[in-house]
């Protein structure tokens, strides 16, 4: 019996450690709760695109859009930084400017919001970002390191789903997709 509770004790130990390091690389979901508009569906639909506008095939080597390109691709958008996230404008700024075509606005488009902890009723425990609607409502967890890559992310939830598990980089639209925030 002792050595049947030193082992169980042992199990939850790791579970315990397992639980604590896990914020470590918390997942950016996405939820898509509304339908793309009709004329973004048709624009994308050329370029290898599922019924609900996201990328398909092997993205592995796709670079991050070329400005002329983007802006023919990408529909124009517009988002507007709320007060929740004062000194992280630039950041915010920077992940909206990898897409292209987005404007800041005074009070308009999709409200970016920001939380310093984990973003709550979206898909999970440990989420750091979320798009709701495809750009209806985005929110971002001040946790991560690379903020400007957490908003680039989910600014990309506006056109894309997630590439293959593995954490998200700058270099190029597939790795600013990837799920994870390392």
């Amino acid at each position: 019996m002792p050595k049947l509770m030193r082992r169980l004790s042992g199990v939850a130990g790791l579970l315990f450690a397992l639980v604590f390091a896990f914020p470590v690389s918390a997942s950016a979901a996405d939820i898509s709760v509304s339908e793309r508009p009709a004329a973004q569906s048709a624009q994308l639909a050329g370029e290898g695109v599922t019924a609900d506008g996201f990328k398909t095939g092997d993205l592995t080597d796709a670079a991050a859009p070329d400005a002329k390109d983007r802006d023919a691709r990408v529909p124009a958008w517009s988002y507007h930084i709320t007060a929740s996230c004062s000194g992280y404008e630039g950041s915010i700024r920077q992940g909206a400017g990898f897409w292209g075509s987005g404007t800041e606005t005074a009070s308009s488009g999709t409200p970016v919001e920001c939380t310093g902890g984990y973003v709550e009723g979206c898909g999970g425990g440990n989420v750091v970002g979320c798009n709701w609607g495809q750009g209806q409502r985005i929110m971002l967890s001040t946790m991560v390191s690379d903020f400007g890559l957490l908003s680039a992310h989910e600014f990309g939830h506006n056109w894309y789903g997630h590439s293959d598990p593995g954490c998200a980089n700058w270099a190029s639209a597939y790795e600013v997709m990837r799920p994870t925030m390392c």
